[in-house]
């Protein structure tokens, strides 16, 4: 099985298929590259699936202990070797639903680029597939400066993507967004070397190998400074408020494609990072640190619900949204007991899979009906009766409706902090849920405002959503279904 699944070949196929259709004898027609995009990404997401059915039987302890560690040996050499650096990758269960949910985004974002994608195609297909890589690395790597180098390729194809194919302030977001994430860099690099020169100074063991190092002897002042190091770099990334400005315009001006993954898959990196290296090994330095992160995961839930009521452009609420939901995966995560953990990953998943279908909706409504003015809509499901029928099941998803997937991981994060010893998560907890009943408020006010009343003449002819729109949000639809009615299949596997 090993053999046969392979987390270099994971990692690079992607990059592969990214150089294969740049090949002077591929054949430039763009039709051809995509159809061959879109079949390669469905085959590489079921191929990323057999990570879940060839390990579920195997995966023990497998919990921050990554095995199936795979080296490339072309890249690594006697220097490297000295400074303790391997460029080796593994998995565990955390990273093998992190490499799933990848996949699987960036099938449905590439499946469903068809509708946005109107220029510089085999540059867009071959950033995506680059990035999809990257990720891949990110979520498999075991070596902490592996990791970072990894950490700051994805600025390059991101940049490029926000920038290329978005709206006119679209080269002004992602120059914020790549500030932002550089300037978190910078605390993530110096946690890194905290940790590095830490571990060798204590242990004699020159590694950068994060199953390697341990800290159970650190001074509990340099752990709370190496946390708040990580969590000021990684909480640019999930964001937390205040570091939140460059999500909005980030979402806004970048076409739906790279929005659903920039919503679905980059917004979680900064939680993957928080339960790598804050919540696994400095785990001491983040206990300290929970009662003030439970206090800005309240805020990020009152603060994005409340700002995206207030929004009159639909995609903005979406991307509010994920603020708010965030702050709701955070609240999991401190409560430090199993429970919140399961919850923190479970509902990372679901808004991925929410936010992916709204930001998807969205873009189908400006293509169809040239604008995102919540307030120049109504009507829609007059002439799109199957595109209202998904929508409300995503959106439903994503208030937290029984039997669906974003239920569950609300319901396990916010008890996860109920049941938490420390006694200021429970009174937080008891305010998110309030707040959670009150943030339905605005997936109801869009799904009213843009779906019933009367449809104004002008938009008669609209047609229906068409057979890939169709695949794309009838596949994300099913996920949010199963995950609700079968959360066991992510829970279960957390247990390993």
């Amino acid at each position: 099985m090993e053999s046969f699944i392979s987390i270099p070949v994971l990692m690079f196929l992607p990059l592969i298929v990214a150089i294969l259709i740049n090949l002077p004898m591929i054949n430039r027609n763009y039709i051809l590259i995509r159809r061959f995009v879109s079949g390669f990404s469905v085959v590489y997401t079921l191929y990323s699936l057999l990570l879940y059915v060839f390990y579920i039987n195997e995966l023990d302890t497998l919990q921050f202990n990554p095995e199936y560690i795979s080296s490339i040996p072309f890249l690594n050499n006697s220097i490297l070797n000295q400074l303790g650096i391997n460029v080796s990758f593994g998995v565990d269960s955390l990273s093998i639903l992190m490499i799933i949910l990848t996949s699987t985004i960036f099938m449905f974002s590439i499946l469903g680029s068809k509708l946005f994608i109107n220029k510089h195609h085999r540059t867009f297909y071959t950033l995506i597939l680059c990035l999809e890589s990257i990720l891949v690395g990110i979520f498999s790597s075991i070596d902490m400066f592996v990791f970072f180098v990894l950490w700051e390729l994805e600025l390059i194809p991101m940049y490029l993507l926000i920038s290329l194919w978005g709206d006119k302030k679209s080269k002004k977001a992602a120059l914020k967004f790549v500030l932002y994430t550089f300037g978190g860099s910078l605390f993530i690099l110096l946690g890194i070397l905290l940790l590095y020169y830490t571990n060798f100074s204590l242990s004699g063991d020159l590694t950068s190998d994060i199953s390697r190092i341990g800290v159970n002897n650190v001074p509990y002042i340099l752990q709370l400074v190496m946390s708040i190091s990580f969590l000021i770099g990684f909480g640019v990334k999930i964001p937390l408020v205040p570091l939140h400005r460059w999500l909005a315009d980030a979402h806004t001006n970048s076409t739906p494609p790279v929005s659903m993954v920039l919503a679905a898959i980059l917004l979680k990196l900064g939680v993957y990072g928080l339960i790598r290296f804050n919540y696994a090994l400095l785990t001491l330095g983040f206990m300290t640190l929970t009662p003030i992160l439970g206090g800005i995961a309240l805020i990020n839930i009152i603060y994005g619900a409340a700002l995206a009521y207030y929004q009159q452009d639909i995609k903005r609420i979406v991307a509010y949204s994920s603020i708010s939901q965030m702050g709701l995966v955070i609240l999991g995560l401190v409560s430090m007991n199993s429970v919140g953990y399961k919850g923190a990953v479970f509902h990372m998943i679901s808004h991925a899979l929410v936010a992916a279908g709204l930001f998807f909706v969205v873009g189908i409504i400006k293509l169809k009906f040239r604008t995102r003015n919540i307030k120049r809509l109504s009507g829609v499901a007059n002439v799109c009766p199957r595109l209202f029928g998904f929508t409300s099941m995503i959106a439903l998803a994503g208030i937290g409706i029984p039997f669906l997937s974003g239920f569950i991981g609300e319901f396990l994060s916010i008890y996860g902090a109920v049941i938490s010893q420390i006694w200021i998560l429970k009174f937080f907890a008891f305010v998110a849920i309030g707040i959670i009943i009150l943030s339905a408020l605005y997936i109801l006010r869009l799904i009213h405002e843009v779906f019933y009343a009367n449809l104004p003449d002008k938009y008669n002819q609209v047609q229906d959503i068409a057979v890939h729109e169709f695949i794309v949000l009838g596949g994300i639809s099913f996920l949010i279904l199963l995950l609700g009615v079968c959360p066991y299949i992510i829970i279960n596997f957390l247990n390993a």
